[in-house]
């Protein structure tokens, strides 16, 4: 648990035990057992009344009511369990009947969170006599600047919560500088970010970056070249990782096919159809494209030479669709014609 540099207290306390997830008390029993002073039948008391009201709760402060009608096969035993307890200062009941009982952990919360501020108090005197943490101070003159309180506690947590090293601290503090934000909140989102992924050293963290950097710039790359000015949502980032992932097409082939979007209604489907098409015809590269295009040029070369061999060769067949214009004969011509025969 992240000790803070401000001082314990029960709200800072409470803050630590969230900060867990709360399955607070269960993990907490374990940290610190000996030091509460319980043995494996408590531990295993309370075990059991957290599974019959269902787990903790929301908050060590939490209220938990058992009735007969409600759990009529453990209510017998959570109650038995719940005022042995209370007799060891673990539960308290607000409440008791020999149908009902209504009880709360808060005395084992008093006892852990007296514990917990011992080993704040062990901390800090610690701390003190090593001076800062040595990725608190590398944080300070990575960054130029003291920080404070709460900045110290956040560095730590990392150390403590994450499990980072020093080595790994400096990781996220130089990918902020190398994205040119330092705000606290904004590193705090890699660490966790980083946290997250289950990375844990700095070279598990670069190659992080640099895939992320990778896929960036594809999207950057498909959106400019189909013209979009909007952020691209989740389906579609995922549509144009399926199209190097999955499919395997290299950039070239992938902008070549946005080109052919252009002035389509929904670009980004546009694409992705005429990618889907190409796969299924075995084309991945930019290589594979230009055959294919040449395979097609030629097709269709031939195809029109054969058509010129086709009008050519009814040239010669006798036929014609040519229609002669006969030329218009006027009178005299027929009397000429007509005087022969009469003669």
């Amino acid at each position: 648990m992240a000790l803070g540099p401000e001082g314990p207290g029960e709200f800072g306390f409470l803050e630590a035990l969230m900060k867990r997830g709360f399955v607070t008390i269960p993990r907490m029993l374990f940290d610190y057992t000996l030091d509460l002073g319980l043995d494996y039948d408590r531990i295993g008391k309370i075990f059991t009344v957290l599974a019959c009201v269902g787990g903790p709760g929301e908050s060590p402060y939490t209220t938990y009511t058992v009735t007969r009608r409600s759990t009529p096969r453990d209510f017998d035993q959570v109650r038995t369990l719940v005022l042995q307890l209370e007799e060891d200062m673990i539960t308290r009941c607000d409440h008791v009947t020999d149908n009902e009982i209504t009880f709360s952990f808060r005395p084992l919360f008093a006892r852990l969170f007296a514990v917990w501020e011992e080993y704040w108090h062990e901390h800090q005197k610690e701390a003190a006599s090593k001076g800062p943490h040595p990725a608190v101070a590398l944080a300070e003159r990575l960054l130029g600047r003291s920080l404070s309180p709460r900045d110290v506690r956040e560095i730590l947590e990392w150390v403590d919560e994450y499990g980072f090293t020093v080595e790994m601290v400096e990781a996220v503090l130089r990918e902020g500088l190398r994205q040119g934000v330092t705000r606290m909140s904004y590193l705090r989102a890699i660490a966790r970010e980083w946290w997250e992924a289950g990375l844990q050293t700095p070279e598990q963290a670069a190659a992080y970056v640099a895939e992320h950097e990778q896929t960036v710039a594809r999207h950057r790359r498909a959106v400019q070249a189909l013209g979009i000015k909007r952020p691209l949502t989740a389906a579609e980032q995922a549509m144009i990782e399926r199209w190097y992932e999955e499919w395997g097409f290299d950039d070239d082939v992938i902008l070549q096919a946005c080109e052919q979007a252009t002035g389509a209604k929904n670009p980004l489907q546009y694409t992705n159809k005429v990618l889907e098409r190409w796969m299924q015809e075995g084309i991945r590269t930019s290589a594979d494209l230009d055959r294919m295009l040449e395979q097609k040029r030629r097709a269709a070369a031939a195809g029109m030479e054969s058509a010129r061999g086709a009008r050519s060769g009814r040239k010669g067949s006798g036929h014609s669709n040519v229609i002669l214009k006969r030329e218009k004969k006027d009178d005299s011509y027929y009397e000429v014609v007509f005087k022969r025969f009469d003669d």
